[in-house]
């Protein structure tokens, strides 16, 4: 048996939900009971990264969830946390932020205290204040202090070799270097031709020796030693004393040159400029990164009524994933489904030859008679039309938007299901911290082209939408599409969302999944 594409488009978007359900709820986004666990409160002078439902654990283990977290009037952060009643706290218990892994989640770990001590009543704060974990963007600010002393590093490198007075000091110094290395050479040189000249009363003298030696074989076998091994350091040194003068002379040569990293510091300006310029773009690239963030949005929206001619009513599912690359502007990628699919309008343009007179030759459409009361005039006047009007119902459409946020209030331009068009979206400010709403009016396929040719409709399709979140991830959506034209329609669906915490704390918890 065959599945129809709309029962398709309608099975994938209730299991889109429902997986992503299933995910809000393995990872911890609802908490349908609290009996068993009891309340208590921590104090924190920053609980950056830190959200409602983190795990709160002890030992590694957990042991429950953060219920909420405000702001106190002396200016210090707040969490009430639930733990299970079976674990105690006591006196001198206390609370520290911790994260799993690089990019993973930060929760709760709490240390419970010495036994020894009273039991920390329930609903009670801790004695002793929480501490924080180590922030990321302390660390990249101290990788950018870094890179500045590596700059003033450099900058005063150049400053010491820079200059014609520095410049003829250092020469001054080279020349000296080289001056002594010639003399020790012309001294090596001299006791080289001392020891050649008296070759044979050296050779005499270590007969000599070996004599006295043998004779002292038996008393004193550890002079000969202590004797041979003294000649054999004696000739090394020299040695190593000729080459050593012998590399510095060459060093300072090199350096005269410009030859080396140091050599080209001291001679070459564009050294110093390339490495300047490498550092200034160390430093940018990380305020970049600092300032980047990801948000993954993804809503369905089930149409009220039938509309375009099409038998049932219809069902949209949109993936959004947006970059937000400082705060105030961001780019938008979208994929649509649709169980009535998004029309597609191909000309198919034909030529006509002339076959009755034998010229077959193109027929000129506008020589066509048109005259209404013949019958077939208007027969040949559609039968020989230059094109054909093709239109084809696709299940996805995509798009890409450029948007910048003002405020409450935010504008985007690009492709909205594959047609250009704007949109512009105001986050409504309420009174209660427990629900959010953002209204979003757009409008696109302006000449229509997304429309049934025969219905003969060009108007504009406007489209009303509004989110209310009921927790951080989830929310409803509710509006008009297309209310300017006889296929508007009411609509309403669910949705849900992960910013940059939520997608991180994902991923650790697949990654230990997989390692179980």
């Amino acid at each position: 048996m065959q599945i129809k594409t709309e029962t398709k488009v309608g099975l994938f978007v209730i299991i889109a939900i429902a997986i992503f359900i299933a995910m809000t709820i393995g990872i911890g986004a609802f908490r349908f009971s609290s009996t068993g666990y009891v309340p208590y409160k921590v104090s924190f002078d920053d609980v950056s990264g830190l959200s409602k439902k983190a795990e709160v654990k002890i030992s590694g283990v957990k042991v429950g969830w953060i219920e909420n977290i405000e702001l106190l009037s002396n200016g210090k952060a707040q969490a009430d946390i639930m733990v299970n009643k079976k674990y105690n706290l006591y006196d001198n218990a206390y609370a520290i932020v911790r994260q799993e892994g690089l990019i993973g989640t930060k929760y709760l770990e709490l240390v419970p205290g010495d036994p020894m001590l009273p039991k920390l009543p329930s609903g009670n704060a801790l004695a002793r204040p929480g501490r924080e974990a180590v922030s990321v963007d302390e660390l990249l600010f101290k990788f950018k202090n870094i890179a500045t002393h590596v700059e003033q590093v450099t900058d005063s490198i150049k400053e010491a070799f820079t200059g014609q007075e520095k410049s003829e000091q250092l020469k001054s110094l080279i020349e000296n270097l080289a001056n002594a290395s010639a003399k020790i050479d012309r001294i090596s040189s001299s006791l080289d031709h001392v020891f050649t000249d008296n070759e044979d009363n050296l050779k005499k003298a270590i007969q000599n020796i070996s004599s006295a030696t043998m004779t002292l074989k038996d008393d004193l076998p550890a002079l000969k030693d202590n004797l041979t091994t003294s000649t054999e350091s004696l000739t090394k040194a020299a040695d190593e004393a000729h080459q050593t003068f012998s590399s510095i002379t060459s060093i300072s040569q090199k350096i005269d040159d410009g030859k080396g990293l140091l050599g080209k510091l001291i001679n070459e300006d564009d050294m110093y400029r390339d490495i300047k310029t490498a550092v200034n773009s160390v430093k940018n690239y990380l305020a970049k990164v600092e300032n980047m963030s990801v948000i993954v949005d993804a809503h369905s929206e089930n149409m009220h009524r039938p509309v375009d001619q099409f038998k049932f009513t219809d069902s949209k599912g949109y993936f959004n994933l947006r970059l937000c690359t400082n705060g105030n502007s961001f780019y938008m990628g979208q994929i649509a489904t649709s169980e009535k699919g998004f029309v597609e309008r191909r000309h198919i343009y034909n030529t006509y030859m002339n076959s009755r007179e034998n010229t077959y030759e193109p027929i000129p459409y506008d020589e066509i008679p048109t005259d209404p009361e013949n019958g077939f005039a208007s027969f040949n006047r559609r039968e020989f039309s230059p094109y054909i009007v093709k239109q084809e119902r696709k299940q996805f459409a995509y798009g890409f938007q450029f948007g910048k946020i003002y405020n409450n209030f935010a504008m985007r331009v690009g492709l909205f299901e594959g047609t250009f068009g704007v949109g512009a979206d105001y986050f409504i400010p309420l009174s209660t911290e427990k629900l959010s709403w953002i209204t979003s009016l757009e409008a696109f396929d302006f000449k229509g082209q997304q429309r049934l040719e025969f219905l003969k409709l060009r108007r504009p399709h406007l489209k009303w939408l509004n989110r209310v979140f009921i927790f951080n991830n989830i929310y409803t959506t509710f509006g008009f599409d297309d209310f300017v034209s006889q296929n508007a329609t009411a609509f309403f669906g669910f949705g849900i969302r992960f910013a940059d915490n939520d997608i991180k704390y994902l991923i650790s918890k697949l990654n230990l999944s997989f390692a179980s």
